[in-house]
């Protein structure tokens, strides 16, 4: 048996303003929604996936997205009007990072080994 990917599911006050700043801002695009207005929704850019659903009460998650270039990720991000939290920057930990966080105050961090082995 192989695990092949983790795909997060985040709760939304509002799933599709939720899905729009995924593709609108982030450069994600709709696998697909559900109901209308959706009460739930995918999204996918590259391998990255995450899907979306309807909840009145948010408590913010964080999510590591690993990147192969978080210098043109974050500009790209940057000049989409990204609320970037906190600044790229080498961290102790062995990652070159930043954070993005959404409308319902997830955070996502954009992330790249320091290290080849990394």
């Amino acid at each position: 048996m192989v695990m092949r990917v983790a795909v997060p599911v985040l709760p939304c006050r509002d799933v599709q303003a939720a899905r729009s700043y995924f593709t609108d801002v982030l450069g994600f695009d709709t696998i697909f929604t559900w109901e209308t207005p959706p009460s739930y929704a995918a999204v996918i850019r590259d391998t990255a996936e995450f899907h979306l659903y309807a909840e009145s009460s948010v408590g913010p998650a964080r999510v590591t997205v690993i990147v192969d270039d978080v210098d043109s990720c974050h500009d790209e991000l940057r000049a989409r009007g990204a609320d970037i939290v906190e600044p790229l920057a080498d961290r102790p930990y062995g990652m070159r990072d930043f954070n993005v966080r959404t409308p319902d105050g997830h955070l996502l961090v954009f992330s790249q080994p320091l290290t080849e082995n990394g």
